[in-house]
């Protein structure tokens, strides 16, 4: 077992999912869960928040690749974390007017979560802390919102599940190659990213991403330190990655083959 850890600068920044309708995403990511779209350049979509630089989703259109709506695929689900139940209120004032299926709404002491499919059965979750007046049923949840209210800078993309052919494997590759705690799967950014594995023997999780509709590449931004560190690791394990003469971006595909970007920061 590796002691490796990957650097505490390391912050998920962006997730990159390849998509048939670049318009109807578009449509769903803003017009209904409220982020705002920053730049469109050819394929790309590049979606954010009104009052932040980041880039927290990007939508690539691939009218070539596969569907294979409805079937298992590399994604099980993402979490989206919503920075105020207000905003997630409001969300859910848009579902409810647009008619768009919910799958679920759980409420608990600490959380009230949604889950849903958007328009190309991408399942994810939108989560967001209780209030000191604790929110138990959709009729209170619907009473908090405005329809007009979008996402603050705040909200990123927390936790992600992934199908794999082996989870022990996989567990083995995201601890000791890429430095993930062992115990909860986790990055050790203190806006930490989750990682769930579920085992599946489907052939469309080890198709390659640029074939199939779902998720594609996941972007962090990280500390030239920490980068480096990273290089080390990966050569002194005689791992195959990545990284360009400037050693500003490095890159490495996971067992199911998607592709985790690691880019330096920029200095101020």
């Amino acid at each position: 077992m590796s002691s490796f850890m990957l650097g505490s600068t390391a912050l998920l920044e962006t997730l990159t999912i390849r998509v048939k309708n670049r318009n109807n995403m578009i449509q769903f990511y803003q017009g209904i869960l409220g982020f705002k779209l920053k730049q469109e350049e050819n394929a790309l979509a590049i979606m954010g928040t009104v009052d932040s630089h980041l880039e927290q989703l990007w939508l690539e259109e691939s009218p070539r690749a596969r569907e294979h709506f409805g079937e298992v695929k590399k994604l099980v689900n993402y979490t989206i974390e919503i920075s105020h139940v207000a905003e997630l209120a409001s969300i859910y004032q848009r579902l409810v007017q647009a008619n768009h299926d919910i799958l679920s709404i759980d409420f608990t002491p600490g959380t009230i979560d949604i889950c849903l499919m958007d328009p190309e059965q991408n399942q994810l979750i939108l989560t967001t802390p209780q209030t000191t007046t604790k929110i138990e049923t959709v009729e209170a949840l619907g009473e908090q919102g405005k329809l007009e209210t979008v996402l603050s800078a705040n909200t990123r993309v927390k936790a992600l599940t992934l199908n794999v052919p082996n989870k022990e494997e996989a567990r083995i590759f995201f601890t000791d190659v890429l430095g993930l705690t062992a115990s909860h799967l986790q990055t050790t950014h203190e806006k930490a990213l989750s990682l769930a594995l579920e085992e599946s023997d489907e052939e469309n999780i080890l198709t390659p991403t640029h074939e199939i509709l779902g998720i594609d590449f996941l972007k962090f931004t990280i500390s030239e330190a920490d980068l480096l560190a990273l290089e080390a690791h990966l050569v002194a394990q005689n791992i195959e990655f990545f990284i360009d003469k400037k050693k500003s971006i490095l890159t490495i595909y996971d067992p199911v083959g998607v592709e985790w970007w690691f880019t330096k920061e920029k200095t101020k």
